[in-house]
C-alpha cells in the first residue's frame, strides 16, 4: 500500500508547490471494501462493507465498522512505528554480498514458510556468511526487487519510505455474512459511508467473511510506502 485518492494527491501537490494549505486529516480510520477502490472514490462511494443489510421489512445490522485511530496528533505515536523503523518483522543485515546495508523483506528462516509465502516457485536460499554464520534465510520466489538490491529478489529498504502498524488494527465480529472483502482504505472519517478517501489498496489474501469472523491486521502487517 498505497494508491493515493484524487484528494489526497491534489492537496498535496497543491500544498507543495502553490500557496495552497492542507490541513492534515482530524481523524484517520481504517475501511474494508468489497472491490478495490479508485482514485476518484470518496468515503461515501467506496465500495465499502454494509453496516446493515434489509431483510423482509427489517434491516439488520452487520457489525461491520470502520476501526477508529483518532486524530494524528493525539495518536499517532501510538498507532504507527517511526517511518522506515521495523525491527521485529525483518532483518537488518550488514554484508559483502550486498553493495550496502539496509532492510531486506520478507526473509524466513524455515524454507517451509518461504513456499507457503508463495506456491509458484521454490524458494530462493541465501546466506549472509560474514554475519550469520552457518544461517541460512529463504525468500519466497516471488519477491520483488527494489534499489540497487538484484540478490536473491528480496524487497530492499533503505530505513525510510513506509510506516507500518505498530498495533493490532481488529474489526468487529461478523453478524452477518459480510461476502468478498478485497481492499482496504484509510479515510478520514470513523462514520461509515462520509469522509474523505486518503489511500487505499488490494488486499493480498482476499476473502469471503462469513458469519462469526474477525479480521485482524496484525502489527506490522499494514504497511503504507509512497512511491
Amino acid at each position: 500500500m498505497a494508491a493515493l485518492s484524487d484528494y489526497l494527491e491534489s492537496g498535496l501537490l497543491s500544498h507543495l508547490f502553490r500557496n495552497t494549505a492542507f490541513d492534515r486529516p482530524e481523524n484517520i480510520a481504517i475501511a474494508l471494501t468489497s472491490d478495490v477502490p479508485i482514485d476518484s472514490d470518496t468515503g461515501a462511494t467506496i465500495p465499502e462493507i454494509p453496516s446493515g443489510v434489509a431483510q423482509g421489512d427489517d434491516f439488520v445490522t452487520t457489525n461491520y465498522a470502520r476501526v477508529e485511530l483518532g486524530a494524528p496528533a493525539d495518536s499517532g505515536d501510538a498507532n504507527w512505528n517511526t517511518v522506515g523503523v521495523d525491527d521485529s518483522t525483518i532483518y537488518q543485515v550488514y554484508s559483502e554480498e550486498v553493495d550496502h546495508s539496509g532492510y531486506f523483506y520478507p526473509l524466513y528462516l524455515s524454507e517451509s514458510v518461504a513456499q507457503a509465502a508463495d506456491t509458484q516457485a521454490a524458494p530462493i536460499e541465501f546466506s549472509f556468511s560474514n554475519t550469520f554464520p552457518g544461517v541460512n534465510f529463504y525468500a519466497p520466489f516471488g519477491s520483488s526487487v527494489s534499489g540497487s538490491q538484484t540478490t536473491g529478489g528480496y524487497t530492499q529498504y533503505e530505513g525510510n519510505g513506509f510506516i507500518k502498524n505498530k498495533l493490532d488494527l481488529v474489526f468487529n465480529t461478523a453478524f452477518t455474512d459480510w461476502g468478498w472483502v478485497s481492499g482496504v482504505a484509510i479515510v478520514d472519517s470513523a462514520m461509515h459511508g462520509s469522509g474523505n478517501l486518503l489511500m487505499y489498496a488490494q488486499l493480498q489474501n482476499p476473502r469471503n467473511v462469513f458469519i462469526g469472523d474477525s479480521i485482524k491486521f496484525n502489527s506490522n502487517s499494514l504497511e503504507i510506502s509512497l512511491k
